[in-house]
């Protein structure tokens, strides 16, 4: 695969966020703006600011997470599926073409303070310039606008300070001439000015010490430009007015010209057409990496992925961006555009907080970021909540912006990425897998997931975060009655990586080797392991379990672990529909069994179970107890006919158990508390109920979760 050299530090990261979003967004559109909402529209600014700041922190997290060229197309690809990947990846590239197109036209605007030029001949002329630019290197042109922000930072601060000075409040009454819906209104407005703040993840993968330096940049770079935005557009509010202020497209020059004369004007025109430049110039640089970003993953075609030898850049993703934006300078009128990019970046921030969302609580195993959300999910569901009401309330371009994106990016992967690619992305492995149940015969692995078993009684799932491995494997060798036990330990990687490019011989596999062998010798277990890497644990699991004819498959229960808000299940929806037994297993640290708790809930009573609850007892050599629940306000006589009943539909397979029917207002706090008089719990793990069940949890998990001893849930098969 083509490798991008990393030599980006910390400032050119703030550098190029900057330069990416610095530009039209203040110089331009503060004047088009206002006409919506008025002298509110510094509020307008600071609001977007504060709706962007989650979709910057998931965009930090994901980015050092998977620290590689595309920026959000990854992420979303990764995720979804590489139809969202593609959608996603082609919408981005549009719209930062398009803000580069405005830009670039924003350009010509300053210049006519020097020039009569035509405004498209001096935007093309500057294209063409750009675009050589880009194609030289990065570091080249990093240093460049490293200067080129330096001088804009200190020249707008310059004209914030001095326009303090001429300020004339009576100029912000009335302050909401159309209302609240004009604010939110010119809030979606200027979204466009800030995309690019974080548009450095796109390439990441040039990004020295990503794990650190991506996302401090990012968000230093939005607290600047919020900061820089309010108090810019607050002075232009306060020193012009209203009216003329509306139809201004040179606020920046005109500001500067009132306060110092013709030659501070020629000062402004000049940093204008800087700061217009070094916009375009890092929105060719960052959307030239999705066109090859997505060929690397065979969503387009590889010449997009082609690496200049020389300067190491991505040549003709670059060329092919520059002709795009010459084509749109061309034949598109720009100022219609705005409010569709505007529209466009809202949704790809929704899209960035629900990423977060769903990669946390599957608990990918190779999402581990070295930078991590605070304030997680309450942050990304603030960000997803304010970014959709405003998309609600910009009104009918919304569903066009999102249709065209839709559109291209949907007739691409129909065309030309679904003959290239199977994968799935996060979402798709997760979800309820036909493709799997559908098929009853031993699945045939991919030759590059291809690995060979013997038959076993019992296969133990080892998917890496396991509290006790060996308590595991104990437990499987009772269920195994003599027979073999197969422990597997599942690593899971992205679909994008190579198989054959991860070792599954590292220092933890080894020593889960060394100590599984030791636990067969000492035991008498007939034990096998095997380390199995794979883009889709669901797939290698249900193929282990039908390969090897398993009675059994033992895993650990996941839970909910610290900073997630769901219950974790590591086979979802697909344990309930194995061709084996699932028996999970919740670790107290108890590891003497003397008194067994056997939960039965209402309805007729597995004779599996008891017979397996009677062969774990015997194992170690515990006492077992059935035990039965039921509400306070039943009488003596029920009471004892339940007892009565456990007694019976338990006495023909363990004869030697005894019974206990507790009464109780709270079922669930009443068992557990029973729980601490014993060393484990067995109980049937019954399928959820509702969508919020498998979410959040069912009363299963909820006793599982609390209990003071040990659980064992068990599923029989359905097949």
């Amino acid at each position: 695969m083509s490798q991008l050299e990393r030599r980006i530090g910390l400032l050119s990261v703030v550098a190029i966020c900057l330069g990416a979003a610095l530009g039209s967004g203040i110089f331009v559109l503060p004047g088009i703006a206002s006409e919506l909402t008025g002298p509110s529209v510094w509020l307008a600014y600071l609001c977007a600011g504060i709706c962007i700041l989650p979709a910057a922190v998931s965009k930090s997290e994901l980015s050092t997470a998977m620290p590689t060229s595309g920026g959000t197309y990854i992420y979303l690809e990764r995720t979804f599926g590489p139809l969202v990947g593609t959608i996603a990846g082609l919408g981005l590239w549009l719209s930062l073409l398009l803000k580069s197109t405005f830009s670039l036209v924003g350009f010509g605007a300053y210049l006519s303070v020097f020039t009569d030029a035509p405004v498209q001949y001096a935007a093309l002329g500057l294209l063409i310039f750009i675009v050589g630019i880009n194609l030289v290197g990065i570091s080249k042109l990093s240093k460049a606008v490293l200067a080129i922000v330096t001088l804009v930072l200190v020249a707008l601060g310059t004209l914030v300070i001095g326009g303090s000075f001429t300020f004339q409040p009576s100029n912000l009454s009335p302050l909401f001439p159309k209302g609240a819906y004009g604010l939110i209104s010119a809030t979606g407005f200027v979204f466009v000015a800030f995309a690019g703040v974080d548009k450095v993840a796109a390439i990441a993968e040039e990004v020295k010490d990503p794990g650190k330096n991506l996302p401090r940049g990012i968000l230093l770079s939005l607290a600047i430009i919020t900061t820089l935005y309010t108090g810019l557009s607050f002075v232009f509010v306060g020193n012009f007015e209203a009216e003329s202020f509306a139809k201004d497209l040179k606020p920046v020059y005109t500001l500067a010209h009132q306060l110092g004369g013709e030659y501070a004007g020629m000062v402004a025109g000049i940093l204008g057409v800087l700061t217009l430049t070094s916009m375009a110039n890092v929105g060719v640089m960052a959307a030239s990496r999705f066109p090859f970003a997505m060929a690397r993953e065979n969503l387009m075609p590889s010449i997009f992925a082609y690496l200049s030898p020389r300067f190491l850049t991505p040549s003709f993703a670059i060329i092919f961006s520059g002709f795009s934006i010459g084509l749109a300078i061309m034949l598109i009128p720009v100022d219609k555009v705005v409010k569709v990019a505007s529209a466009f970046m809202l949704c790809i921030y929704i899209a960035e907080n629900i990423t977060v969302i769903v990669l946390r609580e599957n608990r990918v195993q190779w999402y581990t970021p070295p930078y991590k959300s605070f304030l997680y999910p309450w942050l990304q569901i603030f960000g997803i909540i304010t970014c959709a009401g405003i998309l609600f309330l910009m009104g009918p371009i919304v569903g066009i912006s999102i249709g065209a994106a839709i559109f291209v990016g949907g007739s691409v992967y129909l065309v030309y990425g679904r003959k290239q690619t199977n994968r799935k992305g996060v979402v798709g492995i997760r979800g309820r897998r036909q493709d799997l149940i559908e098929e009853r015969n031993p699945i045939v692995p991919e030759r590059d997931e291809l690995f060979f078993f013997d038959q076993a009684a019992v296969v133990v799932s080892l998917f890496g975060e396991e509290r006790s491995p060996e308590v595991l494997l104990e437990l499987g060798a009772a269920l195994a009655e003599g027979g073999k036990v197969e422990v597997v330990h599942l690593t899971e990687i992205p679909e994008q990586m190579s198989i054959d490019d991860i070792s599954t011989e590292g220092s933890f596999i080894k020593s889960l080797r060394r100590r599984f062998q030791a636990m067969s010798i000492d035991k008498n277990f007939l034990v096998e392991f095997e380390p199995v890497v794979s883009h889709d644990i669901y797939k290698t699991v249900h193929e282990i379990s039908n390969r090897l004819h398993c009675n059994w498959l033992v895993k650990e229960w996941g839970g909910r672990s610290r900073g997630n808000i769901t219950i974790h299940n590591q086979m979802g929806w697909l344990e309930e529909h194995l061709a084996c037994n699932v028996a999970t297993f919740k670790d107290r640290g108890i590891r003497y069994f003397r008194k067994i708790m056997v939960y039965v809930d209402q309805g007729p009573h597995n004779p599996l179970i008891i017979k397996t609850c009677v062969k774990l007892a015997e194992t170690n050599d515990a006492e077992l107890v059935f035990v039965r629940w039921v509400p306070e306000e039943f009488t003596q006589k029920r009471v004892k006919a339940e007892d009565s009943f456990l007694r019976e539909a338990t006495n023909v397979f363990a004869p030697d158990s005894s019974s206990h029917v507790i009464q109780g207002q709270n079922e669930l706090f009443d068992i557990v508390a029973l729980t601490a008089e014993y060393d484990l719990l067995i109980m049937g793990a019954l399928p959820s109920q509702s969508f919020l069940e498998a979410m959040f949890g069912s009363k299963q998990d909820k006793i599982t979760e609390k209990a003071a001893c040990s659980v064992l849930r068990i599923q029989t098969s359905g097949l």
